[in-house]
């Protein structure tokens, strides 16, 4: 199937320079425990673990690209990266609501498994996609993914899904505690 409408994650020229910046930092201080060892027989394997990590988190951060497109019947998310590509399909049928993400402390609606496919370094706003699924034992659980669409994406589904685009997370809790 091809996408009807497709959203790629953006990243900021100021946002890739301050991860550049990170990881000339932490590729010093892995050459500077790297000369600590060879020249003074200091062997430090944290210091070596945690700059050596930090320098494949901030190279991960940076390569990954997230991708939404909307299809006739569901919405697709892809996910590419060092580790491999996601890929996670949510049907239409199966939506509760599309929302603007607002931080909470206690939500009403408890979420089984929550996806985040979105970069850090994308500027857009984060929105939600909340919708249910069959899991173990055909139970049904409530799934959520954390998305940032273009305004040209969230136009096309707000046509598609008219009734399930919203600023909050109002309809689709009540969606959710009247399935209940």
């Amino acid at each position: 199937m091809s996408a009807v409408v497709k959203s790629i994650s953006i990243s900021t020229k100021k946002n890739r320079w301050v991860m550049m910046v990170s990881i000339l930092f932490f590729t010093v201080l892995l050459v500077v425990n790297i000369m600590n060892f060879v020249m003074l027989h200091i062997f430090q394997p944290l210091g070596f673990a945690f700059d050596a990590l930090f320098i494949f988190v901030l190279f991960n951060r940076i390569n990954a690209e997230y991708i939404c497109e909307m299809e006739a019947e569901s919405l697709v998310f892809i996910k590419r990266s060092f580790w491999g590509t996601k890929k996670y399909e949510v049907l239409n049928h199966s939506i509760m609501g599309i929302y603007l993400y607002q931080p909470k402390l206690i939500d009403i609606t408890n979420f089984r498994r929550t996806y985040r496919m979105q970069s850090a370094l994308d500027p857009r706003n984060v929105w939600t996609v909340a919708y249910t699924t069959s899991g173990e034992k055909n139970k049904i659980e409530n799934c959520r993914i954390y998305f940032k669409p273009d305004q040209k994406f969230l136009a096309e589904l707000t046509k598609k899904l008219p009734n399930k685009v919203m600023e909050n997370d109002e309809k689709a809790v009540l969606a959710d505690l009247n399935r209940v």
